[in-house]
């Protein structure tokens, strides 16, 4: 519980306005969480809860799926050896959104069984992410265009850390060096799979939109 209280206190300033901007911009849209972690934005009842439709965790236990799990030392630095969790997501958005079509149409039986890719539909999928192994990689290793969120200094993000070599890791950081090695690895990979590169999170909005556009 006081993960999610202190997640609502930190948020960047930005977020839920831009988080409007694009429900109001594309009011179909489905947003997702896809972490590796605990956190799930639907249950922040103050902040974020209203805009996310759905998370996914790494850690999500539910469904007995534990065996989709696995370390990031066994993928050898190949990150399209991450992307059952974002097969996740995707079965998740078209779980929901067949079920939405089907109250629309007021159909009460049950929805039928999805199978990939047959009765996935063809709708662009945005995935936006700080990790260009785990959220870049991953993500378009499954068909996704890319927002990688390289944040301006301002907000103090740690998340290229990881990858970039110049600059120490942060304190906390408990990163074994063979993990930290194959994170970098996968981060070269995953340059040459971002389609937009975000500095400032007031922007998102609009490169959703020239993704869309496809520029």
């Amino acid at each position: 519980m006081e993960r999610n209280h202190s997640a609502e206190r930190h948020l960047y300033p930005e977020v839920l306005e831009v988080l409007q901007q694009i429900k109001d911009d594309h009011p179909k849209a489905l947003i997702g969480a896809v972490t590796d972690g605990r956190y799930n934005p639907t249950l922040l009842q103050f902040t974020l809860g209203k805009y996310f439709d759905f998370a996914c965790s790494w850690q999500d236990d539910q469904g007995q799926r534990k065996e989709f799990f696995q370390e990031l030392e066994s993928t050898g630095g190949d990150s399209s050896q991450l992307t059952w969790i974002y097969d996740e997501a995707r079965y998740k958005y078209a779980v929901l959104k067949q079920a939405a079509a089907g109250m629309e149409e007021g159909n009460q039986e049950d929805v039928p069984t999805l199978v990939f890719p047959d009765t996935y539909d063809d709708r662009v999928w945005i995935h936006v992410g700080d990790d260009l192994a785990l959220d870049v990689g991953g993500s378009a290793a499954c068909g996704a265009k890319t927002i990688y969120a390289a944040l301006a200094d301002k907000y103090e993000q740690t998340a290229r850390y990881r990858h970039e070599g110049n600059k120490p890791e942060p304190a906390w950081s408990t990163t074994p060096p063979e993990e930290m090695k194959m994170r970098q690895q996968m981060a070269l990979a995953g340059q040459e799979k971002v389609d937009v590169e975000l500095n400032f999170l007031t922007r998102l909005p609009e490169a959703v939109n020239d993704i869309l556009a496809g520029r």
